[in-house]
């Protein structure tokens, strides 16, 4: 597991990145179908919203900076999976591509929620 290695010390965040991360892993392994991506990328967004709304729930502003992100993040794997539906994209390329851009997302963006440096 690559993704749920970083801790961010929010239980629901830090499950939901290791659900993420599974679903991930399976589909890397050929243990689920091909046609799953979807699935994996549609709860993957989901999990933004997720995330803004557990900090929310704790009663802190989530930030902006991080929304755009999240923002960004959805644009950028939705054309992905379009890219991948019209064949253009290996689905093991693709995966990977994802685990690059959400460990850095983590590393960069999520770990800080963690720390109290929720403005």
């Amino acid at each position: 597991m690559w993704y749920s290695s970083v801790k961010v010390g929010i239980v629901e965040i830090d499950m939901d990145h290791y659900n993420i991360d599974t679903m991930l892993q399976l589909y890397s392994s050929d243990r689920v179908p091909e046609s799953y991506l979807p699935q994996i990328i549609s709860a993957l967004i989901k999990h933004f919203d997720t995330e803004e709304g557990i900090i929310d729930r704790m009663g802190h502003e989530f930030p902006q900076e991080h929304k755009d992100e999240h923002a960004n993040l959805t644009k950028v794997l939705e054309a992905k999976l379009t890219n991948w539906q019209a064949g253009d994209l290996d689905g093991k390329d693709f995966v990977e591509e994802v685990r690059q851009l959400l460990l850095l997302h983590v590393a960069e963006y999520d770990v800080l929620l963690g720390d109290g440096d929720i403005v």
